[in-house]
């Protein structure tokens, strides 16, 4: 079993001081302000460039440009098969800005129809174009983000406004030229406004946000406590059958990595999106900063007193629905260390298939589509590491949805929270299947799950071959639970009955 002390003694003497060395031996002044030690940060370093070679793949029917100039001519034409040379490109001049309307939008009042008004380094305006990036790496520096607007909703690095576009193999990187925190970043790094745009095989590695380093202490949307400029990945509005497909994300920022807005059709497969997490302990070694001139307190929905001994993203959402969203499918991927790993609030269909979460920074999935879509979870995993693995509590309560979960072992040396359990479930007519595929015991303080939350577990059936005690609130009601763990019934009308654990897991 691992040893279990605060994460200030954790970090010496249950080898995560390794883990946090990796990402945070050397000072990035733009993350983080000069006068501060280095942020201790656990995060997956990106991966580095292909080398540069002369001798590169081009497929028939290809034309191959070697400019950032000729690229951008490119991207403003249809029906194309572009290769872009191999090499580091670095943009240094902005596209012009745009007014477009906003797809299948609804008029106002007026009868007007909205129009999304745009600012950004790129735009993409064509359609049904192949762009093949293999080798090339794409950067675009802060500078330069910070010559476009301030206003919200206006500013992205890339604006997709063509539909059928295929970006293969790119490596896109934000670049903080310039110190933390005197720049300016665009909202989302690439925003889609149109159908059927599919990105293969890219690496993204996203940077800048100010403040940084401290979750949402300091605001994410109002009040602000200081100056707040957020950067995303990936935002999806008004557009529908976007794939991200074999893709691998960076985050580095305060912001969400894939979010939607009015969507019907999203697919995400063979991806990992990777984010970053901070010991609080390490806010209070800084000497100037946001946190210090705010006395190391909280002023988000309130001043509290920042905690000790707890884990924070310092990031947002990982795959995150707004309004209108349905039809969103995710397949073979493995999302990491962003806030809320999966929270899918629709109104149609979501499908998790062989999903893995770990080390969730808030927890790792809220998913319902309330009775109007199907919600199933299949063949998915999340570790118990730092936070709650489910938090069904924000959305309509889940009707006739299916979740699935095998239960991990954190890594070795990941240490329990305060926040640390198997979190929270609700329900109608639901079923739950929770796996044991753990090689080592789990804290049994820790080793818990929450059954009813606010909205209650109805007709549900939760069959748990893990180890976890079930507790069952008051409003469970008329459940079939059938459970290697233990079961506290607060309910009323529930059937429990002890079952073997499964074969595969059996010593």
């Amino acid at each position: 079993m691992a040893c279990w002390h605060t994460l200030s003694a954790l970090l010496v003497t249950c080898g995560l001081a390794a883990r946090v060395a990796s990402s945070a031996n050397q000072k990035d002044l733009g993350l983080q302000v000069a006068e501060n030690p280095p942020m201790q940060v656990i995060a997956k370093p990106p991966p580095r460039p292909e080398p540069v070679s002369d001798t590169f793949e081009t497929r028939d029917g290809f034309a191959v440009i070697d400019t950032l100039d000729a690229f951008r001519e490119a991207i403003k034409h249809d029906g194309q098969k572009i290769r872009l040379k191999p090499g580091l490109y670095r943009a240094d001049t902005v596209d012009p800005p745009m007014t477009v309307p906003v797809l299948r939008a609804q008029p106002d009042q007026d009868g007007d129809l909205p129009q999304n008004e745009q600012q950004h380094v790129f735009a993409v305006n064509g359609s049904n174009n192949y762009f093949d990036l293999r080798g090339a790496v794409i950067e675009t520096p802060v500078s330069l983000q910070s010559k476009l607007s301030g206003k919200a909703h206006v500013a992205d690095t890339w604006h997709v406004n063509g539909a059928n576009n295929t970006f293969e193999g790119g490596y896109f990187r934000n670049v903080t030229d310039l110190p933390y925190p005197d720049y300016r970043v665009t909202e989302n790094e690439f925003e889609v406004c149109n159908d059927g745009n599919t990105f293969l095989n890219c690496t993204f590695v996203i940077k800048g946000s100010v403040p940084y380093g401290y979750s949402d202490f300091y605001g994410k949307g109002g009040p602000n406590f200081g100056r707040l400029n957020k950067h995303s990945f990936l935002g999806v509005d008004h557009a529908n059958n976007t794939k991200l497909l074999g893709c691998q994300v960076f985050m580095q920022s305060f912001g969400h990595c894939v979010h939607f807005h009015t969507v019907d059709g999203v697919l995400i497969k063979d991806c990992l999106l990777s984010g970053a997490l901070r010991p609080t302990n390490d806010i209070f070694r800084e000497t100037a900063g946001r946190a210090k001139e705010y006395d190391f307190n909280i002023m988000y929905r309130g001043t509290r007193p920042i905690p000790r001994n707890e884990m924070i993203p310092l990031t947002e959402e990982g795959v995150r629905a707004y309004e209108n969203v349905r039809n969103i499918t995710v397949i073979d991927t493995t999302v990491e260390r962003l806030r809320g790993c999966f929270q899918l609030l629709c109104v149609g269909d979501v499908t998790l298939e062989n999903v893995t979460v770990l080390e969730a920074g808030d927890f790792s999935y809220d998913l319902s589509s309330g009775d109007l879509g199907k919600v199933t979870m299949r063949n998915c995993r999340s570790d118990l590491a730092y936070n709650p693995v489910f938090n069904c509590t924000r959305g309509a309560i889940p009707r006739n949805a299916s979740y699935e979960l095998t239960v991990l072992n954190p890594a070795e040396g990941v240490q329990p929270t305060p926040r640390t359990s198997l979190g929270t479930i609700c329900g109608d007519q639901c079923t739950f299947i929770l796996h044991d595929g753990t090689t080592r015991p789990l804290p049994a303080e820790f080793n818990r799950l929450d059954c009813g939350g606010k909205q209650g577990l109805t007709n549900c059936t939760v069959t748990n071959y893990t180890t976890a005690m079930l507790i069952l609130n008051e409003r469970v009601r008329d459940c079939v639970i059938k459970s290697v763990g233990p079961v506290e019934d607060h309910g009323e009308g529930n059937t429990v009955t002890e079952v073997e654990p499964e074969e595969s897991t059996r010593p």
